[in-house]
């Protein structure tokens, strides 16, 4: 899974706020994510798009039908950001070191992340 699945993952038995894409918005616990960003969420309230309220004990959203998920910002402390944050580290120490300029998302004869 990538860096953004791994997030969601984090976030599980964090609040998150999910917006769909059909601009219902649920607010909740998230008890649990799968890679395909299916989540399942307790204790929501759900904004419609019209703005009624509603409170729902459990939720399984789609993850084909999420258009974003906001999570709590203590997950910028996350250990999978703080791996990206170092690999991103040592890149730039090492071009420092030998002169070389940062290698162009889809150039050849380098490694992608």
């Amino acid at each position: 899974a990538g860096v953004p699945i791994k997030l969601l993952h984090e976030g599980e038995g964090h609040v998150v706020t999910v917006e769909l894409k059909n601009g219902e918005i649920y607010k909740g616990l998230l008890s649990e994510s799968e890679d395909t960003m299916n989540c399942q969420m307790k204790e929501v309230i759900m904004t419609a798009k019209d703005g009624r309220i509603l409170r729902l004990d459990n939720v399984f959203l789609r993850g084909a039908h999420i258009k974003f998920i906001v999570l709590p910002e203590l997950l910028k402390n996350a250990s999978v950001l703080k791996k990206i944050q170092g690999m991103k580290a040592k890149r730039m120490e090492s071009e420092a070191a030998t002169g070389a300029p940062a290698a162009k998302k889809g150039s050849s004869k380098h490694v992608r992340f």
